[in-house]
């Protein structure tokens, strides 16, 4: 039990609980142009997707052919689908459509590889799932699982911003309406962007530490799926 609440007090865990709790006071301070989209809290969002995206592609360089390195690598796609939607597929790299009083608009109907997008999409997650299911990466997970192992704080914190954010977007009736608004959407949003990074920073570590060179080898014997 000591040991479990000193994972759960770690510096990151205390970092990530002071931001969550700090979104709200943000939420009033901060000029309402920081939450614009394609904002300073925007970029934000996709600089901490791109950690992920990096720390997913490194580690499968890294640890490549074991076990630890086809996670990292199932998991890439489904950071380039955030980073994509964060960046309004593309959308927010030309001018916006027009101005509100919330900010600036960007659609993507008007790109060209627009009907592209959602096939491409649809293809990466079903690559990534059948990847994870033909590889059988579930074991690992259920052996972080098993050793008590996983990060189950900064999943949490994940939980709960995508709460704030639903309230802040007016999804969930019954939030306060104080927190209906753009600045806290964005920021609780960033706030889990970072947690969801935490998470996989510490999976990863996890199945590479516990990985032998038994199943190293294990692993170079399987047919590489691509």
């Amino acid at each position: 039990m000591p040991s479990r609440l000193a994972a759960a007090a770690n510096p990151t865990n205390l970092l990530l609980v002071l931001a969550l709790f700090s979104c709200y006071p943000l939420s009033i301070l901060l000029p309402p142009s920081w939450a614009w989209e394609n904002g300073v809290i925007e970029d934000g969002d996709v600089i901490a997707l791109g950690i992920g995206f990096a720390w997913a592609f490194f580690t499968w360089l890294r640890a490549r052919p074991s076990q630890v390195a086809l996670l990292a690598r199932a998991v890439l796609p489904i950071w380039f689908i955030l980073i994509g939607r964060e960046l309004s597929w593309g959308a927010v790299l030309f001018a916006p459509d027009h101005m509100t009083p919330e900010g600036p608009v960007f659609t993507s109907h008007h790109l060209w590889y627009r009907p592209f997008v959602t096939p491409v999409l649809c293809a990466l997650f079903a690559w990534s799932a059948w990847s994870a299911w033909r590889c059988r990466l579930d074991k690992q997970l259920y052996a972080v699982l098993e050793r008590g192992r996983f990060p189950w704080m900064p999943m949490l914190i994940v939980l709960a911003a995508a709460l704030g954010s639903s309230c802040a977007e007016s999804h969930l009736s019954y939030c306060l309406a104080t927190l209906q608004n753009q600045r806290f959407e964005e920021l609780t949003e960033l706030v889990g962007y970072f947690a969801l990074v935490a998470v996989q920073a510490r999976v990863l570590r996890e199945c590479q530490g516990a990985t032998s060179p038994a199943v190293d080898a294990a692993a170079a014997l399987q047919p590489d799926v691509r």
